[in-house]
């Protein structure tokens, strides 16, 4: 605690000069007498003068006597003829702070009292000092001479117990957060979610300096702001995210929809902002890998070339169908070509209601021409030639109806090279009078004729007329004297077929169960 210093400055009393009474002489009687007469009024007086002015000096000690001088200055402050009470008010030292407030960055109060800390301030005592000090015997002193007075207000607290107080009230738990840009609840466009200031202290050394040095000046009422140091502040404010959220607003509106004949799929967004890179002057480029990637993610969902398949078989029912090398059927987009002409669509800037992926191979549709009977679980559709490998059947159904129906010769089991495969194909091309000559990889050789050529892989494999079978089809034929791998008909069968089956019509090929 610093000493206080009471400084008191008086200016020098003014003399007062009394009046003396002067005797008279006694020559004349009769002048005497009237001398006399003038002694005794004289002195009448004079004793009343007395008598009044000694009055009025206990009337004014009685006054004085619990006040301060007339002419009395307290730090600028006139305090003549004030109680002491009336002093303090005046000077407001007449009572102790009872609390100290500091109000939290988003004003939440956090109250303290003054008592526990050792709070004091030294005004009031100085002021008793002073008091203690008039002279009420020269009361009357105050209206000759001014008496001026001063002192500088002490504070003294306990430092340590002020800190521990700080350090173990509750400031707040809010954690201060960046503005964010991001999309809103629906995913329809990009909003901003605007920076948290917190209210947690981050550096609670900062803030018991600031509280006890602002204690320290007489501040009582103490406001906490970022200029404090005490707190954590966002680093990014919705002002700084405005531009780039109007920007990709424009572009997030763009869109591409393509349309794989039972549903579509709508590049916009979210997903399409992985592709645009946008640049501060609001345009943007596309960046190519990013929608390869896309592209991939459409293939791996959407293509069913060369995949295994579910199918309702004629005898059997559902079953699923396996593929194999020459099973070349199905849905296969060209990654490469739809990359490049979605970032062609993309760079124009402008949407594209709907548009086909370009395909490798697209089915039964691409030859047709007919709308495509693709759906969720089936691109096989209502229109197909059936094989069954264990059974030697053929069925042709042609929008659900059967059309044909007839036995058929296939692969020899008994040797792996000339064996069928089975899977899913498809009617490629057509030919008369082919002529058959090859090698399988056993050395098997063979040249041959027929009429009625309907391949249906890239490999060689047809659905042709065997007129030197004689006839005879079906059974267990193809187990000791079937083909090279191609499926053995009737010439009117395999003229049906030429007459009949539009190219890219799927031909299904299966064995029951691990026959073959």
């Amino acid at each position: 605690m610093t000493e206080n210093s009471t400084k008191i400055t008086k200016k020098p009393a003014t003399s007062v000069k009394k009046n003396s009474s002067v005797k008279g002489s006694s020559k004349n009687k009769k002048r005497k007498k009237k001398r006399n007469n003038i002694g005794i009024i004289c002195g009448t007086a004079a004793a009343a003068i007395v008598i009044v002015m000694g009055g009025g000096y206990f009337i004014g000690r009685a006054y004085y006597g619990n006040r301060f001088l007339s002419g009395t200055t307290v730090n600028g402050v006139d305090v003549g003829g004030k109680t002491f009470e009336q002093a303090c008010d005046l000077l407001g030292v007449n009572d102790m702070p009872y609390e100290l407030t500091v109000k939290t960055i988003d004003g939440t109060p956090v109250v303290f009292k003054t008592a526990d800390f050792d709070y004091r301030l030294s005004g009031k005592d100085d002021l008793q000092k002073i008091y203690d000090s008039v002279n009420r015997k020269s009361w009357f002193s105050g209206f000759i001479q001014n008496s001026i007075y001063s002192f500088n207000e002490d504070i003294t607290f306990d430092v340590e117990k002020l800190q521990k107080l700080v350090e173990k009230a509750n400031w707040g738990d809010v954690e201060t957060a960046d503005a964010k840009l991001g999309l809103n609840e629906d995913k329809t466009a990009y909003v901003i979610t605007p920076e948290v200031q917190g209210n947690k202290i981050t550096d609670m050394k900062k803030l018991e300096a600031y509280v006890t040095q602002s204690v320290a000046t007489g501040e009582l009422s103490v406001e906490l702001d970022k200029d404090t140091g005490c707190y954590s502040l966002p680093k990014v404010k919705s002002a700084d995210l405005e531009d780039d959220c109007k920007k990709r607003n424009d572009v997030f509106q763009l869109s591409v929809t393509y349309d794989f004949d039972y549903t579509t799929e709508t590049l916009t967004g979210e997903e399409l902002m992985k592709i645009i890179k946008l640049k501060d002057d609001g345009s943007y480029t596309v960046d190519r890998k990013k929608a390869m990637e896309y592209v991939e993610k459409l293939a791996k969902k959407y293509d069913t070339y060369n995949t295994k398949r579910k199918f309702h078989a004629t005898l059997q029912g559902d079953i699923i169908v396996p593929t194999s090398s020459d099973a070349k059927y199905g849905w296969w987009i060209d990654q490469e070509k739809t990359c490049d002409d979605l970032v062609d669509m993309l760079e124009k800037g402008e949407s594209v209601d709907k548009v086909d992926p370009i395909y490798y191979s697209t089915g039964y549709f691409d030859f047709t021409g007919v709308e495509s009977a693709r759906s969720k679980d089936d691109d096989i559709g209502d229109t197909y030639i059936e094989i069954d490998l264990t059974d030697q059947h053929l069925w042709y159904y042609e929008k659900g109806k059967k059309k044909l129906d007839t036995y058929i010769v296939s692969g020899q089991t008994t040797s792996e090279a000339r064996t069928t495969l089975p899977g899913v194909y498809k009617l490629w091309s057509k030919e008369t009078n082919k002529r058959m000559k090859d090698t399988n990889a056993d050395g098997d050789e063979w040249d041959t004729k027929c009429n009625f050529w309907n391949n249906v892989s890239l490999c060689g494999i047809g659905l042709h007329d065997s007129t030197w079978r004689g006839g005879y089809f079906g059974g267990e034929i193809y187990k000791y004297n079937g083909s090279h791998g191609c499926i053995n008909m009737s010439y009117d069968d395999a003229k049906y077929v030429y007459d009949n089956v539009p190219y890219g019509t799927p031909v299904v090929m299966y064995y029951k169960s691990a026959d073959k």
